[in-house]
């Protein structure tokens, strides 16, 4: 699984959901139980400070999309060990947010490690969460970032621990 790069993000809201089965039987009495984690979910808003394109913050440099890089004759720069060789890549916060979002969500909405401090204990954690948009344009993402933020939630697989403490 891949791991979001939060250079230059800002992590503007971390709340928990619960869901809880309820019922109101009236005049003030009601029966409720908790379905799911004891402990909720959690949900990150995320914003980029710098402009759509600028590049004060520096480039994330990322391997996303693999390149490699092209000789003028149209051949394949190699290793020794005959393997291409792989072209960085720099993108602006924006592209590379773009991307990671595309990519996670053409297989088929595959989770990713996400590091944030536990409100709970105060330390760093790498939790594993998804984009919570599946419809997203480039417009429309760089306007939340910029803005009022993109949403993460966070995710659970069979047999992966999560959260775990990032490494110091």
């Amino acid at each position: 699984m891949e791991t979001l790069d939060t250079t230059g993000f800002l992590v503007t809201e971390i709340a928990g959901e619960w869901n809880v089965l309820s019922a109101d039987f009236g005049d003030g009495f009601e029966a409720a139980a908790t379905v799911g984690a004891p402990e909720g979910t959690r949900v990150w808003t995320i914003k980029i400070d710098a402009l759509t394109g600028d590049l004060r913050g520096g480039l994330i440099t990322d391997a996303l999309e693999p390149a490699f890089i092209l000789r003028e004759d149209g051949s394949f720069m190699l290793r020794e060990d005959g393997g291409q060789i792989l072209q960085e890549q720099g993108s602006t916060r924006a592209q590379y947010l773009w991307r990671f979002f595309r990519i996670s969500k053409a297989n088929a909405n595959q989770p990713f490690w996400f590091e944030a401090e536990d409100p709970d204990d105060g330390r760093r954690k790498l939790f594993l969460a998804s984009f919570t948009d599946n419809r997203l344009s480039y417009t429309v993402l760089c306007a939340k970032v910029y803005s009022t933020g993109l949403m993460l939630r966070q995710r659970r697989l069979r047999d992966v621990m999560s959260p775990v403490l990032a490494e110091s």
